[in-house]
């Protein structure tokens, strides 16, 4: 890589955050690549933990929010911003004005304290993660400063975003970059002619992923543990499929499979998980762990026998893409269960390096379960190509040197360069 010494800017909604690692470890990818780094995020963390790779990271952090501007200086700030650049004022406040856009009056009075950021920290680029609103203000922003942005779609960000919004702020990137081939084909579907859309993989890094030794072939018949452990992760909100989950528990348990599980992760839907736990009478087979570090979570992955991602739809459109966590279980050899929600088979091929399910169907769901219960050396197998499969497709070097190429390439003023993407892959669902 050939970053050295090249400064960029990247905006974030909240940093850091705890369920957004990807990010971490893309900044931390930038860095090692060797580009100067400055964060701008609107607004100040809020999780009380944080990542221990967070004391690796060289970067500056500047936190919009902190700032509270008087209304003389909010005043200022816009007549020096009609008059250095009618164009992108006039554009933002029009932007504003179309109910399409998501925006307020407030995200330009943001775009502006960005723009007087990069200028003042004399940033020739910025990249935006996520193609919503902080995409929008990361555009006015760099427009303002008179520089070029480059956009990261995720997930949620572009399923809720209104299709015009979409079509005008991949018009304006110089790239935009998504996770998934299923992402990737969504924003293409409203792309304007000429857009420069990537598909970039989250990296893992599997060296740190890495489960204990393997059980050799022959030892993979016998299991001495009379209870399978499941594992979840993730937020807890309805596009997660937890509630899915423990609808399964309760039909392993009315089987008479021996199972516990734990969920990790936090969020606006656990007061309702933890009362169909109690209606389900679950209390002794699963537990919602909260929120975990990293190094805590790697000895959960550890301790787990089968990892469960049973992601569906929510009702407002919101999905998953590729969970990381997904990845992060089979980079540790478990045996996964998942669903062919959004880009999910791009990565689990169903009886290959793991089992897919139809979404919201607990039934099937517990049935794959409770194979994968009876069945060691099937547990056993699929781990083992699972972590193979991570190796092959979302090794974090391979899928950072894209990134950083587009970036040069922006740095340089020069066209963002077309990137090889290959065919949507057809998902195989079990059951």
């Amino acid at each position: 890589m050939s970053a050295s010494g090249r400064a960029l800017g990247v905006l974030v909604k909240t940093f850091p955050k705890i369920s957004e690692t990807f990010i971490l470890a893309e900044l931390l990818g930038l860095e090692r690549a060797g580009f100067d780094l400055t964060i701008f995020s609107l607004q100040r963390p809020t999780d009380a933990i944080s990542q221990p790779a967070m004391s690796r990271l060289r970067a500056r952090i500047i936190y919009l929010g902190d700032e509270a501007p008087t209304a003389a200086r909010r005043l200022s700030r816009h007549v020096a911003a009609a008059l250095r650049s009618p164009f992108a004022w006039a554009s933002a406040w029009q932007d504003v004005a179309l109910p399409s856009s998501g925006l307020s009056a407030p995200d330009i009075d943001s775009a502006l304290a960005l723009a007087d950021a990069l200028r003042r920290h004399a940033v020739p680029h910025l990249h935006s993660h996520f193609i919503d609103r902080t995409g929008a203000i990361g555009q006015m922003g760099a427009r303002f400063a008179g520089i070029g942005c480059s956009l990261s779609a995720h997930a949620k960000d572009i399923y809720l975003a209104h299709p015009d919004a979409l079509r005008r702020r991949l018009a304006r990137a110089r790239f935009t970059t998504t996770c998934t081939e299923y992402n990737r084909a969504a924003l293409a579907a409203v792309a304007p002619p000429g857009t420069s859309l990537h598909r970039i993989y989250h990296g893992i890094d599997a060296a740190r992923f890495q489960a204990m030794p393997a059980l050799p072939a022959a030892a993979a018949d016998r299991d001495d543990r009379p209870v399978l452990r499941l594992l979840a992760v993730g937020r807890l909100r309805p596009k997660k499929g937890f509630a899915t989950l423990l609808q399964a528990c309760a039909l392993l348990r009315d089987r008479g499979v021996a199972a516990r599980c734990e969920i990790v992760g936090y969020g606006e839907q656990r007061e309702q998980l933890e009362a169909m736990i109690r209606e389900l009478q679950l209390e002794a087979r699963v537990e919602l762990r909260g929120k975990m570090s990293h190094r805590e979570l790697i000895e959960v992955y550890r301790q787990a026998d089968v990892f469960v991602a049973p992601c569906e739809i929510a009702a407002d459109g919101d999905r998953d893409g590729i969970p990381n966590v997904l990845l992060e279980a089979m980079s540790m050899r478990l045996a996964v269960v998942s669903t062919p929600v959004s880009g999910i088979p791009e990565i689990v091929r169903d009886g290959f390096n793991g089992l897919l399910v139809p979404p919201s169907d607990a039934a099937t769901l517990a049935a794959a379960l409770e194979k994968l219960s009876a069945d060691p050396a099937l547990r056993y197998r699929l781990g083992r190509e699972a972590r193979r499969s991570v190796l092959e497709q979302f090794g974090e070097e391979a899928n950072l040197q894209s990134l950083v190429c587009l970036l040069e390439c922006c740095l340089d003023d020069g066209a963002p360069i077309a990137l090889a993407e290959p065919a949507i892959v057809e998902p195989a669902v079990h059951g």
